[in-house]
């Protein structure tokens, strides 16, 4: 437990823990999603996208044990995906989520594209920021297949499910990260523990709507 401390103080952001859990949140989804098309002039080929989504979340756990997206993860033949992101971009994602969604994302063929440079960027802090700049940095300038490769070869948390999909656990990320079963043990126990908070915070705000 006490590894876990420092690792979070050395990071000033001790209690960012407390931001996220296994709830993705829509509204901030999209704000993450538009943050990056825009280094991109607002159209990306949507695979490299969700490969440098999965990588921010990745690289934020191991800064500070919190996801950026709060999306559950996918091993595809292709390599590890966000399940959730995956599904909105197929047209696939709940119905709610997905007519948001829908009116601030389109996919022509192979990219995503977004229709309108409005999207407010009002939930992102300053380190996450940082985590999704520091990632388009590193990959700006690779293609889908080479970030395919990328994480095929550094995420051993991803395992080839050939042509059927495997869930991944959080717990698995964050072993991979070198993380102690004791800071391990925290960190899901925090995320449930927020998870759950913030489920009843929006079934109370949908009630109160």
């Amino acid at each position: 437990m006490v590894i876990v401390k420092k690792v979070l103080t050395k990071s000033g952001l001790g209690a960012r823990l407390k931001l996220r859990g296994y709830f993705m949140n829509i509204h901030k989804l999209i704000e993450v999603v538009n943050y990056m098309l825009k280094k991109y002039e607002y159209r990306l080929n949507y695979t490299k996208l969700i490969k440098m989504l999965y990588l921010a979340d990745r690289q934020s756990y191991y800064d500070i044990g919190s996801p950026i997206t709060g999306d559950t993860y996918t091993a595809l033949k292709a390599g590890p995906i966000l399940s959730n992101t995956y599904n909105l971009v197929r047209n696939k994602g709940n119905q709610n989520d997905q007519n948001l969604w829908n009116s601030r994302f389109l996919k022509d063929a192979y990219d995503l594209v977004a229709l309108t440079d409005k999207i407010p960027c009002n939930t992102l802090s300053d380190y996450e920021k940082e985590v999704l700049d520091g990632i388009d940095s590193k990959f700006h300038n690779y293609t889908f297949t080479d970030l395919i490769e990328y994480t095929h070869a550094n995420c051993p948390e991803w395992t080839d499910p050939k042509d059927s999909a495997l869930p991944i656990s959080i717990e698995s990320i964050l072993q991979a990260l070198g993380k102690s079963p004791d800071e391990i043990a925290f960190i899901i126990e925090e995320e449930q523990s927020f998870a759950q908070e913030e489920a009843a915070l929006a079934q109370l705000s949908e009630l109160n709507a």
